[in-house]
């Protein structure tokens, strides 16, 4: 790639960069996908080109950031998905397993968020990992307001329940965002990067084939034993580890229960169209969430696929 062309395309992706964060900061639905596709333009820049192309597109673009929007809204894109998109760059560039670059792809997007909560604390004296819960109390009441003389005693006491834990549960949240966002930003750059042609980037395992290794079992161990003495142990800090502990585990275990689903629905053929329904209907309602859970955890400790599969 000559001189001209390479500047070209390296300008190109530094103002996609800049454009997605923009759009995902003042659209309102769109932006939360949005938000999660900032890191592919770098990661792009940094395969195409050269490593050190994707910092310089990262401090220009932190730059045009600056300009347009304000010193907070360049730290927020720089830590918050500029330092992931080169980070993917780098390790995709060194790595030959997909996993192997997902995993430390994680740790690098979760670094940079918890780098991101600090400077922003500092900066606004607002600390992140204590969200105002009164704030989102009142704005909850005005959601049931809405609802006129409708007993939502129930629905409101779950509420209270969650609005409690939110601030106990924000790394746990944290991380599970960390992994969201390095898997999607792997995913839009192995697609483009197969589009345009030049470098392919290793793709991940089939989703019916995810398993998550035995020692998970351990640290779930642990955390039901950090449960059954909370109590007695009297530790704050200790029952959060153990809370944050038991529902990271316990979405793993959902993953499994879904990679699981998806891999028996596969062996019975039934149709894409069906298996992205029940999956869906997994995710988002409760009860089958938890039976996902249980059945992770057993494919975890005893292998199910082998069984039909025989």
């Amino acid at each position: 790639m000559n001189g001209t062309k390479s500047l070209v395309e390296s300008s190109l992706l530094t103002g996609m960069a800049v454009v997605l964060f923009l759009a995902a900061r003042y659209l309102p639905v769109a932006g939360i996908v949005l938000s999660l596709l900032c890191p592919a333009p770098l990661v792009i820049l940094g395969l195409r080109h050269r490593p050190k192309m994707s910092f310089v597109g990262l401090v220009v673009a932190t730059a045009i950031v600056a300009l347009l929007t304000g010193p907070a809204s360049a730290i927020s894109f720089c830590l918050g998905f500029g330092v992931l998109g080169v980070g993917l760059g780098i390790l995709a560039s060194r790595l030959d397993q997909a996993v192997d670059i997902m995993l430390y792809g994680v740790v690098v997007s979760l670094v940079s968020k918890l780098a991101l909560m600090v400077v922003l604390t500092k900066m606004t004296g607002v600390n992140p990992f204590d969200p105002d819960v009164d704030q989102i109390r009142a704005t909850m009441e005005k959601v049931f307001s809405m609802y006129g003389g409708q007993d939502l005693s129930s629905v409101k006491e779950q509420v209270e329940q969650t609005i409690k834990a939110i601030p106990l549960m924000f790394p746990a949240m944290l991380t599970m965002a960390s992994a969201v966002d390095c898997l999607l930003s792997y995913w839009v750059s192995r697609k483009v990067l197969a589009r345009i042609g030049g470098i392919v980037l290793p793709s991940l395992p089939p989703f019916a084939q995810w398993r998550f290794p035995k020692s998970l079992l351990w640290a779930f161990a642990f955390s039901m034993v950090i449960l059954l003495f909370e109590g007695s142990l009297r530790d704050p800090l200790l029952s959060r580890v153990g809370l944050n502990l038991r529902l990271l585990i316990s979405m793993m275990f959902m993953i499994q229960g879904l990679s699981l689903t998806w891999d028996y629905m596969e062996y019975r053929s039934l149709s894409r169209f069906w298996r992205i329904t029940l999956a869906f209907l997994i995710v988002f309602i409760p009860i089958l969430s938890q039976i996902a859970v249980v059945l992770g955890l057993t494919d975890v400790w005893a292998n199910i696929r082998t069984r039909y599969r025989r």
